[in-house]
């Protein structure tokens, strides 16, 4: 949320300039403490509003979203709701900031079976594992030598995942875990990258937790700043092996590479087109989609929002 700070303050006028110097004094250090209180007030709620990115060896695009604000001026409890790419590669370090810190109780696991078996979770004391495939498998590749196949690759993943009965299902079983989890302890939900499985799952979670597009999107775009670096490592070993196989690297194929490594908001639309289109909006999508009654919809609200003021 971009917040504009501005002050107003009262120019003095002429029969104010006529007051006593003491009396001056004492205005202007009322004023200077009270601008003083307002400022740390307004940076305070900027604070609140942001979710914090949990710094992990093993996993770069981990962040908690306790701190968000909805539209009804609600705020998302710290150490509750927390998304993540692949946990395959956890340090002891990382486990122990997740467990003891974060309070994680339970570990959804996104990815497809193939990807589970070849890279496994970090199995961490005390906290339950569900492995809870959006796909059952990856279909093959497009020819990323031709013109935006990795856009159109992604838009087409974004909508499977909304059109398919596995899709759904995996999404019901995220939204079960959140209903059921105990109070203070956190549910953290991945895939590998963080980025799209587990980026659909945060706009349906934030999404009945009364959140906008808007701060939606903000949140969802936020992994093209954690993986960075990751995406850089990916293009060098995608590069190499499109090398390895004797074909040509041209701009449109690398091009394809970054579309597949990055989010952008042409693949979130195509998710919101392909729910409007089936369901016509994201709270039908939420009731008959995913199975959520509203009594269900307020326990969520209940159990993870509270109010903005609170510290």
């Amino acid at each position: 949320m971009a917040t504009t700070l501005g002050w107003q303050q009262p120019l003095m006028n002429v029969e104010a300039a006529t007051h006593a110097k003491t009396s001056q004094t004492v205005k202007a250090k009322k004023a200077k403490k009270a601008k003083g209180a307002k400022i740390k007030t307004v940076k305070a709620k900027v604070a609140k509003s942001a979710s914090k990115h949990i710094k992990l060896q093993g996993a770069s695009n981990a962040r908690d979203l306790g701190g968000y604000i909805n539209k009804d001026g609600q705020k998302i409890k710290v150490h509750r709701l927390i998304r993540s790419n692949s946990l395959s590669h956890l340090t002891k370090a990382d486990q122990k900031k997740l467990v003891k810190t974060y309070h994680v109780a339970t570990d959804i696991d996104l990815r497809t079976i193939k990807e589970q078996k070849q890279s496994p979770d970090v199995k961490m004391k005390g906290v339950k594992l569900i492995k809870d495939p959006v796909y059952k498998s990856f279909g093959a590749f497009p020819d990323f030598s031709k013109k935006n196949a990795g856009v159109k690759m992604m838009e087409k993943s974004y909508r499977l995942a909304i059109t398919s009965a596995q899709g759904r299902k995996a999404y019901k079983t995220l939204f079960h875990e959140l209903l059921k989890n105990p109070k203070n302890k956190a549910v953290l939900w991945h895939c590998s990258a963080g980025k799209d499985r587990a980026g659909m799952g945060t706009v349906f979670v934030l999404s009945a937790l009364n959140f906008d597009k808007k701060m939606i999107a903000k949140d969802y775009l936020k992994s093209n700043q954690y993986l960075v670096q990751t995406n850089k490592e990916n293009l060098k070993h995608q590069e190499a092996s499109w090398k390895a196989q004797g074909k040509t690297l041209t701009p449109t194929v690398v091009s394809n590479f970054k579309a597949q490594n990055g989010v952008r908001m042409a693949y979130l639309n195509a998710m919101y087109k392909a729910i409007n289109h089936k369901y016509g909006s994201m709270k039908k999508f939420l009731h008959k989609g995913l199975g959520l009654s509203n009594a269900q919809l307020k326990q969520l609200q209940h159990n993870y929002l509270t109010s903005a003021k609170t510290k």
